[in-house]
């Protein structure tokens, strides 16, 4: 965008279509990272413009010259996960953890998933259920480990180990069911 900048100024001043024109564009390169921890669009719409609000009310901490869509992510990212903290049970049991061949799983469903297109990894990811979305979308694609999410979210590692392979399995279960998706999923 070639005048981040001076958007971003006229939003401080509450400057409304400076704000719709940093909405948009925030919509438009941030909402799939939000995405990935809602289970439709219409959640994702929602904690986007939760996120978004939050964005407005921090330009004035935004430091010029920096990497504003790195730092709106941020931000937009944290309050999908504040809206999880806030919405989950809270877990005062532990979960058996099912062993099975992790490297193999996690080839045959990594597999899958890179041969997919974005819209489609999402909407498989949507699918999960909340605890299983979160966990899998900040341990895989966040790249956070099982202590950072336990920080994070409260939910303990041996269950954060459980939801993530709960969550590869279903996943790789929705692709092979799926007469559109199946096709990529090799090892069937």
């Amino acid at each position: 965008m070639k005048n981040l900048a001076q958007i971003i100024s006229n939003c401080l001043v509450q400057d409304r279509a400076s704000q719709q024109q940093l909405y948009d564009y925030c919509y438009s390169t941030l909402s799939t990272a939000v995405a990935l921890y809602t289970k439709d669009n219409t959640e994702k719409d929602w904690i986007f413009n939760i996120g978004m609000l939050k964005v407005y009310n921090s330009l004035d901490k935004y430091q010029p010259q920096t990497n504003f869509l790195g730092w709106a992510r941020t931000i937009l990212t944290r309050t999908a996960i504040d809206v999880y903290r806030k919405q989950k049970k809270h877990y005062d049991h532990l979960a058996p953890l099912q062993v099975e061949d992790a490297k193999t799983q996690l080839t045959d469903i990594n597999a899958s998933l890179n041969k997919l297109e974005t819209e489609d990894i999402i909407k498989l990811i949507q699918k999960l259920p909340n605890d299983e979305r979160v966990i899998f979308t900040l341990f895989e694609i966040e790249g956070y480990s099982h202590s950072e999410i336990e920080k994070e979210t409260g939910v303990k590692k041996n269950t954060s180990k459980w939801l993530l392979s709960k969550a590869k399995k279903s996943l790789k279960e929705m692709i092979i069911n799926s007469p559109t998706l199946n096709h990529y999923f090799y090892g069937k």
